[in-house]
């Protein structure tokens, strides 16, 4: 379930000049510049100037609205996946990954990845 949440800013004086998805990760630097930018796209930030485009340059001073949608969580289930490790210690693990090894589940891929491994 897709849960949602109302936030609102003002692009700072200062960025003006910025491109606006830079303006808005500066506004609101909880969430990505490129989770900013698709939100953008699908119409969920609302720039009271009327800038919609990631790629606009800020005058400084407008308005935002932002509906923040939180991601579905995609559940992980270890599998017995053979890896490579070259080398492994209480910091690090450096192995190789075989072309084809998607690393992380997502659409299309929910098992046989690296992070099920």
């Amino acid at each position: 379930m897709t849960q949602t949440k109302q936030l609102q800013g003002q692009i700072r004086s200062e960025h003006a000049g910025w491109r606006l998805d830079r303006a808005l990760a500066a506004l609101f630097p909880q969430y990505s510049r490129a989770r900013l930018q698709g939100w953008l796209a699908e119409g969920l930030i609302q720039v009271d100037s009327g800038l919609n485009r990631a790629k606009d340059r800020v005058a400084g001073g407008e308005q935002v609205r932002l509906t923040a949608q939180s991601s579905p969580v995609v559940a992980s289930e270890p599998e017995p996946i053979p890896l490579e490790i070259l080398y492994e210690d209480e910091a690090i693990l450096v192995l190789n990954k075989p072309p084809g090894l998607v690393v992380h589940p997502g659409a299309g891929n929910r098992a046989g990845t690296l992070q099920n491994a």
